[in-house]
């Protein structure tokens, strides 16, 4: 039973599909809206996709964008997906492993959707021209270094950046109006400038700021957080308003020394006041801060801050967590921002799914090494996030509190989605984006949820040709514990595969095999949980005995017995204790959402944030957009980045479908019809017409613009 399940787990990491067929449709259409492709428009699911012309899988976030005349300029990150496995390739390479075997088998897991970049280069900023159509490469930043802000302030465009590198720095880039870029503030360590907002007149960045002096008994801190406004008269200049004094406790989280890599996640005004959100390993918090008041205890930069969020404001949950106290150490609401939408306040939340996926990936890698490691373990954060639905709260101003949109949470219940990315604004209507992580999890239950029979043929034949290469691989292995099995199991799969690629078609029954693996862990699940206690009763009813007058032989074989039917009973339950239950029902259940959620980003819209449209559950049809982290409004629509860390972010636009506007007017004279109603159209110079097209003209009584 105990080889069984780590047979089922290990399979599952390198077995069957990760997509279906791809599906190209590059322009979605309803009753009210119209949401076009822009970037590679002949370009579908699992092809080479990106900003440039031809294709660009690298600059796969498009984190930002700030808009200058006709020119759209796109702050992107290069592929993090990519970034994470190199990250993790040293503990699995110092161990032995080379690095080309490594990456043999991520692609055999994701069937080549993750490339092997280059983990030096850094990121582009990429200009877009809203009259030509065409992109172009404005700047390339330094090793290491991607791009997380863009904003435009007066007639410049100001750029933060960001890396995972302490020994980088990171800076706001300048972009001003005769082209030219210019760094005018630079700071040390992994950190991310990528906080932003104007207020008072002035321009704000927030992250961190080296240039602070840790107080004697603050060496424990681990981020000099800071929020910085820039002066009018020199780009170069920027005084602090906070550091990390403000900021309490938060600033010696180690979280900031972490991928999460931004002290200050985000900023927002609202009422006079600069909210600013922070990650911790207890949940995210909010601050509010202004200018010191006269009955308010200034800071040495003349500003008074507060905790309005998390563990000690009094008023909001910890981090506006779904558990009293927060969750240290778990993976869930780390992160929290901030947006501000007609004149209220609302805040959204982030788990750490990358957090989970590697956290699984690597024990189903250690696993298949021979380790002693518990499935209930190794998939502990991805199981604990995926029970947290994504939320947004908007604060009572009146009683301070932050008070959950339930309409929303009811959206996200039950799905993979694992951030709330971006908010923004269009036509007086909210727009909500989420991160999804289903494509993500599906490399860890694909053997289970079916989706190796959807696979086109193509796909199959590189997955055969992945797993080939593992198989080889894994048959030159020593030493491990499970090698034995691991070499017959593979040389079956292989044969299997050989087959199957061939003779095997793709129909409903062929589909629900796979899907009924599902239910033989269910069973086995429901079987351990019960099989225990009554084959111990059985072995006790059958050893056991009312009469006393049993004498010699009998007596001595029921001692016998007694001493066999102990033994049995230990080794019972030795196996038992083995079985991880635990594991297999958190299995089973990242499974269940895996298949039954539509991967690809979510994108929502709401009037009053209590009613919500959904503009697309599929990251527009394409699942590998598995997040939105851009909204730019402009005046032929919403301009909406993607993230696709597999085949390069895209850029899209969505419309919104004209709408007859009246006015009153006091012209009453018009022609009607027996039954009293208007059948004609007048222009505005009062010419009767059968054929209204654009522009203004006169009907029952009003003026009516048609566009």
């Amino acid at each position: 039973m105990n080889h069984f399940t780590q047979w089922m787990m290990a399979v599952a990491l390198i077995c069957s599909a990760t997509s279906a067929s791809a599906q190209t449709a590059n322009t979605e259409e309803s009753k009210n809206y119209t949401v076009t492709k822009i970037s590679n428009p002949d370009r579908g699911e699992r092809q080479v996709d990106g900003l440039m012309s031809g294709g660009d899988r690298e600059n796969s976030y498009t984190w930002r964008m700030a808009m200058r005349g006709d020119e759209i300029y796109i702050a992107t990150t290069r592929n993090i997906a990519s970034a994470l496995v190199n990250m993790y390739a040293p503990s699995f390479t110092a161990s032995g492993m080379s690095l080309d075997n490594f990456w043999a088998i991520i692609d055999a897991v994701t069937n080549g959707d993750i490339p092997r970049n280059d983990a030096n280069e850094g990121a582009n900023i990429i200009c877009y021209n809203r009259q030509t159509g065409e992109f172009r490469v404005a700047y390339t930043g330094e090793s290491r270094v991607y791009y997380r802000m863009a904003v435009t302030y007066g007639d410049d465009i100001y750029f933060g950046s960001y890396s995972y590198d302490p020994s980088v720095s990171q800076y706001i880039l300048k972009l001003d109006q005769d082209g030219n870029f210019t760094k005018v503030f630079e700071t040390m360590g992994s950190v991310s400038l990528r906080a932003n907002c104007e207020y008072d007149g002035h321009l704000f960045f927030a992250g961190a700021d080296d240039r602070e002096v840790i107080a004697p008994g603050d060496e424990g801190v681990v981020a000099k957080m800071a929020v910085l406004r820039k002066s009018n008269d020199d780009d170069t200049v920027w005084d602090r308003v906070a550091d990390y004094r403000d900021f309490g406790q938060t600033a010696f989280d180690p979280i900031h020394t972490s991928w999460a890599g931004a002290p200050i996640w985000e900023l927002a005004t609202h009422n006079g006041y600069i909210y600013a959100t922070a990650p911790t390993h207890a949940g995210f918090v909010i601050y509010k801060g202004h200018p010191a008041a006269a009955d308010e205890t200034a800071n040495e930069y003349g500003w008074y801050w507060q905790e309005v969020a998390g563990t000690t404001n009094g008023i909001n949950n910890p981090g506006l967590s779904d558990v009293e106290g927060g969750e240290v150490g778990t993976m869930r609401s780390l992160i929290g921002s901030v947006y501000e939408y007609n004149g209220q306040l609302y805040a959204y939340n982030f788990d750490h799914a990358f957090g989970g996926e590697a956290a699984a990936f690597a024990g189903m890698m250690q696993k298949l090494a021979g380790q002693d490691v518990k499935a209930s373990d190794y998939l502990d954060y991805m199981y604990n996030s995926l029970q947290n639905p994504q939320k947004v709260w908007r604060l009572n101003d009146e009683t301070g509190k932050f008070e959950e949109l339930t309409n929303f949470t009811a959206l996200t219940e039950g799905t993979t989605n694992e951030y709330i990315w971006r908010m923004g604004e269009y036509d007086g209507q909210l727009y909500i984006a989420t991160m999804d992580a289903g494509i993500f999890y599906n490399y860890l239950t694909q053997l289970t949820n079916g989706s190796f029979l959807k696979m086109s043929m193509e796909e199959r034949l590189t997955k055969l040709a992945y797993i080939k290469s593992v198989i080889q691989i894994l048959l030159q292995a020593k030493g491990e514990e499970l090698a034995d099995t691991l070499r017959s199991m593979l040389e079956m799969l292989k044969s299997f595969l050989e087959n199957y690629v061939e003779t095997v078609p793709i129909d409903d029954e062929n589909v629900q095999t796979i899907i009924n693996i599902e239910q033989l862990l269910a069973d086995l699940q429901s079987m351990a949980a019960t099989s225990k206690d009554a084959i111990m009763q059985m072995i006790m009813d059958a050893i056991s005995s009312d009469d006393d007058d049993q004498e010699g032989e009998e007596a001595g074989l029921e001692d016998f017995i007694r001493q066999m039917m102990s033994k049995l009973q230990d080794t019972l339950s030795d196996l038992y204790s083995k079985i991880d239950m635990e594991g297999i029902q958190k299995y089973l259940y990242i499974n269940r959402l895996v298949s039954s959620n539509e991967w690809g980003f979510d994108l929502f819209r709401t009037s009053d944030g209590e009613a919500y449209e959904v503009i697309t559950r599929n990251g527009f049809n394409d699942r590998y957009n598995y997040g939105c982290p851009s909204f730019l409004a402009t005046e032929e629509g919403l301009y909406i980045g993607t993230c696709n860390p597999f085949y390069g972010g895209q850029l899209y636009l969505l419309t919104n479908e004209p709408e007859e506007k009246e006015v009153t007017t006091g012209i009453t004279d018009l022609q009607t019809t027996a039954n009293g109603q208007r059948d004609v159209w007048y222009t505005i110079n009062g010419q009767r017409t059968t054929n209204p097209t654009k522009g203004l003209y006169i009907q029952n009584g009003k003026v009516v613009v048609v566009k």
